[in-house]
This record gives C-alpha cells, sequence and structure tokens, in this order.
C-alpha cells in the first residue's frame, strides 16, 4: 500500500486519473441524495476508509489511503467519516490491471461483501462478550 504525503507533485499527477472511492458510497446509512452509490441491499454499515483499503489490499491492485481527504456530501466531519483510497483499476495502456473488477461499480460492491468479512468487523462481536466473561473472574476474585 502506498501512502502519500503528497509533498510531490510527481505522486498526485500519477494517480490523478486513478478512481476515487469514498466510505459514504458503500454505506447502507447512507440515502442516495448523501453519496450511496450501490443498492443499499448490497451496502455495508458505517464502512471506513482504512477497511476498503484492507479489501483492495487483498485485491493486489494499486491504490493509496488519503486520511485527511473529506466527502464533499458528508455533513458531519467526524473522524471515523473521514478519508478516501484512489485505486488503479486500469493502466496506462487502458488494460484492466484486475481479471474479474473493471469498474468503480463492480469495485465498490465487492468491498460492500468483503468488509464484513474482515477480522476486524467479525472481532467486534467477541470484544464485547469478553468483557462479561472477565467480570466474572473479577467477582470470584474478589470473593477469595
Amino acid at each position: 500500500a502506498v501512502v502519500s504525503t503528497q509533498s510531490t507533485g510527481e505522486v498526485v499527477s500519477e494517480n490523478k486519473k486513478w478512481n476515487c472511492i469514498y466510505p459514504a458510497y458503500i454505506n447502507a446509512n447512507r440515502s442516495l441524495q448523501r453519496g450511496r452509490r450501490i443498492p443499499k441491499e448490497k451496502a455495508v454499515d458505517n464502512p471506513t476508509y482504512q477497511e476498503i483499503g484492507d479489501v483492495v489490499r487483498s485485491l493486489g491492485l494499486n491504490h493509496e489511503l488519503q486520511p485527511t481527504k473529506h466527502y464533499c456530501r458528508e455533513l458531519d466531519r467526524e473522524r471515523w467519516q473521514l478519508g478516501r483510497v484512489k485505486v488503479q483499476l486500469v493502466g496506462e495502456q487502458g488494460e484492466h490491471l484486475h481479471e474479474t473488477i473493471h469498474t468503480k461499480r463492480q469495485l465498490m460492491e465487492y468491498c460492500a461483501t468483503m468488509i464484513p468479512k474482515l477480522k476486524s468487523r467479525s472481532s467486534k462481536p467477541a470484544d464485547n462478550q469478553q468483557p462479561s466473561g472477565s467480570g466474572k473472574n473479577k467477582k470470584k476474585k474478589g470473593r477469595k
């Protein structure tokens, strides 16, 4: 993954034609007017740019995480809503860089199907159950 500070004009010009994916594009909690671009049934609840970056990284595509960018339709400037991912889907000669994903829409729908399967998503419910178990252990320690 390439994380650019955008201090050089060369890096910016290289990825200027790359596709931008904002979390709002695949957020099931957003309306079409607020920026969602895929059907609600295929969208995911509150994705982050890091999760999108993880999915794109697993595809092996060139990408750049830009954590300070805001989507223009975001009314709230909250921390979890920040960021975007720029992805290179087409090479310099116009060839597709991935076997099955050729368009921005295909990439957004693929990200929305894969984000719920990420370890960071699946571990959240387990973390909520663990403190209750450790709370029982604390009570036992107090009884001794």
